[in-house]
């Protein structure tokens, strides 16, 4: 449970950020996202006791809420967690390994990573999971590349007595202990609802790029954009999924430009976005094709900044990574959870709002590299 002094300081930052909520989330508006970044609403992220502004679910309802960390000082052991990421080949999933390596040394924790090598390696992934098990992990942390493809095998684990954390993409098992993400229906409703924003009443057509089939994050995010658009004048026109590689994407981008010569928008994963650009501006339509992503990694926050790419949602994924390996800690250490479901809140990164920007949320720092242990 949270000693007396830790319940303070957290409810001291829920309270600072009750007052701020409706400025910040824009609530007039109904939108799934926030307008503002939340900068100035929580604890230096570099701090020990860091916090940040989350959804928790409770009762299947969105409750907003201050994330605070566990009290170092509560931590009785060095606990051994083991984290199985689909792939490390891109900058999201580097920012999610920062994020999981700055919160094991905050908490003095020893830490491995296994990484699948791409969404179509399944069968690595499961075969790595054993490998945390026979290793001796007393909790583990799934970045899952399929939604249900690996419900069998946490099963396995978790009659073993060990904790099983969700991460970023989705596990659809009640047998989870805990979720520490956001949901990507939303992430693609913000998208929508940001489109729609932008160009108000216009008719618009729109091929989406949710990325590989299946994985549980892609079928939500076209599912959240295609529900939030509904009864507007956008159209959906082609829908094009395959792995996040960059040629991967680069090459559906140009079959869909040579498909559809009156589209609009695109809008997709983070490295349809940014392969978006470099098809878009070779093919000379740069001015007649527009670019959001649904999620983002630096090179679109590079490309927002340009105008380039002229919006994109942010699940602060570094803050879900120290999430994660918190509620690992947390469930460790014997403390119950506030909720076992909890991610940031939303917000979108445009031209006009990156001064507020908050980096560590979001990316690893400049020159931080691929790290797969954390030791004592």
């Amino acid at each position: 449970m949270f000693t007396r002094s830790r319940w303070i300081s957290g409810l001291t930052a829920l309270i600072a950020l009750s007052l701020m909520v409706p400025a910040f989330l824009g609530m007039t508006d109904n939108l799934t996202y926030a307008q503002d970044d939340p900068a100035e609403m929580t604890g230096d992220l570099a701090a020990e006791d860091w916090s940040w502004p989350v959804y928790n679910v409770v009762d299947g309802e969105q409750v907003l809420s201050s994330y605070v960390p566990i009290a170092v000082s509560e931590i009785t052991q060095a606990w051994n967690i083991c984290v199985s990421f689909p792939h490390l080949k891109d900058p999201y999933w580097l920012g999610a390994n920062y994020g999981i390596v700055h919160e094991a040394e905050r908490d003095g924790a020893t830490m491995q990573l296994l990484e699948a090598g791409g969404y179509t390696e399944l069968s690595t992934q499961l075969s790595q999971l054993d490998d945390c098990v026979e290793q001796g992990a007393q909790a583990i942390i799934i970045g899952a590349i399929s939604l249900e493809g690996v419900n069998a095998k946490v099963e396995e684990i978790r009659e073993r007595g060990i904790p099983v954390i969700d991460f970023v993409n989705g596990i659809s098992s009640p047998e989870v202990s805990a979720h520490a993400l956001v949901d990507f229906t939303d992430m693609g409703r913000a998208s929508g609802e940001y489109l729609i924003e932008v160009i108000g009443d216009e008719d618009a057509k729109v091929a989406f790029f949710p990325g590989p089939q299946g994985a549980g994050w892609t079928d939500a995010a076209l599912a959240g954009f295609e529900e939030s658009v509904e009864g507007t004048g956008i159209e959906v026109v082609d829908v094009k999924w395959g792995d996040t590689g960059r040629e991967i994407q680069l090459s559906l981008v140009e079959d869909t430009l040579q498909a559809h010569e009156d589209l609009d928008y695109i809008v997709g994963n983070a490295q349809a976005a940014v392969s978006a650009v470099q098809a878009v501006n070779e093919a000379g339509l740069q001015d007649d094709i527009q670019i959001l992503a649904f999620h983002q990694n630096p090179p679109v926050y590079d490309l927002v900044e340009t105008g380039e790419i002229f919006g994109s949602a942010n699940d602060h994924t570094v803050v879900q990574a120290r999430m994660a390996v918190d509620m690992a800690i947390r469930l460790l250490e014997g403390q119950e959870l506030e909720t076992n479901r909890s991610g940031p809140v939303i917000t979108m990164m445009t031209p006009d709002n990156l001064d507020s920007f908050v980096w560590e949320s979001t990316f690893a720092p400049d020159g931080f590299e691929p790290t797969f242990t954390v030791d004592e």
